[in-house]
């Protein structure tokens, strides 16, 4: 098979590459379960709303493509239309709603899969849970979609800021929208905390300087002669992946193991910890961000002392923008991360089945049949074995290339403000722009400035986390997209730039609660950046500057 992507004039509409959420191919029972049941349930969140974008996505080449465009039926359109006029009132209701209502709609909903036990079903009952499962994910992405506004609430407190307030920089307002408590602040605390036992341990210490990976830490840990402080630890570390193990490197894709399954991941971070010293406790990051919040509410609320009027405004748009930290980190734990970790949770079983009904020969093949294959073979026992074997290397041949940016023709840019739903989700948290072209001699990439500060420092390319032990303390990361399991490194770098993304991206946020100099949408800066060149990141100008003269080599290479 030759992989070929469509040209432009083959395509209808106007597709984006995923390069957030799925930057590399993903499987066909992932597209199915996950990605289809997003887009049915972004578009019906906004129809409630009144926005007048529905969502579409497609895999091509097993690589995921999203569009956003108006719906078809006047009649709709209008309908949306009226809606829509409410909009900044509901901006106002998003973030306690989703305290208290949406988010222990979800959590209830969380613990009961992670406790759900699918294994004394029936082939019949496995058939009708898995369309349960598929509407149930519709239910939470259509959550996800209201939650979506959120991020619109904040964009609108930072315009009122910058027009009102006149900052000389351009981040300043985002600041007041961090230092807030989230399950990523507190994955990270508690991440760091194992790292100080494992220093206050001198057994502890010996085991993680002497095992050879993170498989042989694990061994330790069920090794009964291990001493008293190596179990204690073990307890302790499972009690952290408990809680918080219940995610993969990127989202969407059921096929991706989790840190629970495979806890290299949070090991190898940690054993970076371990190099780290108190300075460097995310706590202190955590707590400079909250206090540089509140610095500039104060000194905000005293410019508009004499302007009641303005004041009031200030005061309602930042109460509801407030939520959109809390909103982002925490909707992705739930939904992004524990909802489609879930998911593969119960397809696991189900592969486990086909296996033993001899459709399948490995668990993980069930990963690349879509789910009416999937219910065929638990009906009639199909021998699915030669599907899966063709799929496996079209995925993989997937994997060896790299997917365009878009598909089909780019319409015309429209005249006036940008819908806000659009503003919000394509231009500030995407960071969509138009396509740049790749000088691999360049000596300069500009993105968008995220973070301010200059630092200069090693450049390390991290694709996945599993390659996020190469980066040492004060290294600048280079990736292609963060999402919350990557905060780890946020402590360890010294700066950030990334490929995708806006202003108001995971990668942005945490690089300012890190106080991280940051250019992200670079679009080519893990293809432009080798390992080992040092680069100049100036969060200001959103330049990255690169001496490919000096190129240091990473440890232990």
């Amino acid at each position: 098979m030759t992989v070929r992507f469509p040209e432009p004039h083959e395509v209808e509409g106007f597709w984006a590459q995923d390069r957030i959420h799925a930057p590399r191919p993903i499987s066909p029972l992932a597209v199915d379960m996950i990605t289809d049941t997003m887009a049915i349930g972004f578009t019906r969140a906004h129809a409630e709303y009144g926005a007048p974008l529905d969502m579409f996505t497609r895999p091509v080449n097993h690589y995921l493509f999203s569009s956003m465009r108006p719906p078809t039926d006047p009649e709709e359109l209008a309908s949306r239309a009226q809606r829509y006029v409410d909009l900044p009132r509901r901006l106002d209701e998003v973030g306690p709603t989703w305290e208290r209502e949406w988010k222990p709609r979800l959590i209830e909903s969380v613990m009961a899969g992670r406790a759900a036990d699918y294994r004394p079903m029936t082939n019949d009952e496995l058939s009708l849970e898995l369309e349960r499962q598929r509407n149930h994910m519709i239910d939470q992405w259509t959550i996800h979609g209201k939650i979506n506004f959120g991020v619109v609430a904040g964009a609108r407190f930072v315009d009122f800021y910058n027009e009102v307030l006149e900052p000389d920089d351009a981040t300043e307002a985002y600041q007041l929208l961090q230092g807030f408590v989230t399950q990523t602040v507190r994955a990270s605390q508690q991440l760091w905390s194992l790292s100080r036992q494992v220093l206050a341990s001198s057994e502890l210490r010996d085991l993680f300087g002497v095992a050879p990976d993170s498989a042989a830490v694990v061994a330790a840990f069920d090794d009964p002669t291990s001493g008293s402080a190596i179990a204690t630890f073990a307890t302790a570390f499972r009690s952290f992946l408990d809680e918080f193990g219940w995610r993969s490197d990127a989202v969407y894709d059921v096929a991706d193991v989790t840190w629970r399954e495979d806890p290299s991941i949070p090991l190898d971070a940690l054993a970076g910890y371990l190099t780290l010293t108190d300075e460097h406790d995310p706590s202190l990051a955590f707590e400079r961000a909250a206090q540089r919040r509140e610095e500039l509410l104060a000194a905000a609320r005293a410019r508009l002392a004499g302007d009641p009027e303005r004041l009031a405004i200030f005061e309602r748009y930042y109460e509801a923008g407030r939520h959109n930290l809390p909103l982002t980190e925490d909707h992705a734990f739930w939904i992004d991360q524990s909802g489609v970790v879930n998911v593969r949770r119960f397809l696991l079983q189900v592969g486990d089945r086909l296996v033993q009904d001899g459709c399948i020969e490995r668990v993980q093949d069930i990963f690349f049949l879509d789910r009416h294959e999937v219910i065929d073979a638990l009906h009639q026992q199909t021998d699915q074995r030669a599907l899966v074997a063709e799929r496996t290397s079209s995925f993989a041949e997937a994997g060896a290339v790299e997917a365009p940016r878009t598909l089909g023709t780019p319409l015309p840019p429209t005249e006036g403000p940008l819908d806000p739903l659009v503003d919000a989700l394509v231009v500030r948290l995407a960071g969509r722009r138009p396509p740049a072209v790749q000088d691999d001699a360049a000596s300069i990439l500009t993105g968008l400035a995220a973070s301010p500060g200059v630092v200069t420092g090693v450049a390390r390319v991290v694709r996945s986390l599993a390659e996020a032990a190469k980066l040492q303390d004060g290294d600048v990361l280079v990736c292609e997209m963060t999402l919350p399991p990557w905060v780890p490194l946020f402590a360890v770098a010294g700066a950030v730039v990334a490929d995708t993304g806006g202003v108001m991206s995971h990668c942005a946020i945490v690089a300012r609660e890190f106080g991280l100099p940051a250019v992200v949408g670079t679009q080519f800066g893990t293809r432009t950046i080798s390992d080992g060149m040092r680069v100049t990141v100036d969060g200001h100008r959103g330049e990255v500057r690169i001496d490919r003269q000096a190129i240091q080599a990473a440890p232990g290479t």
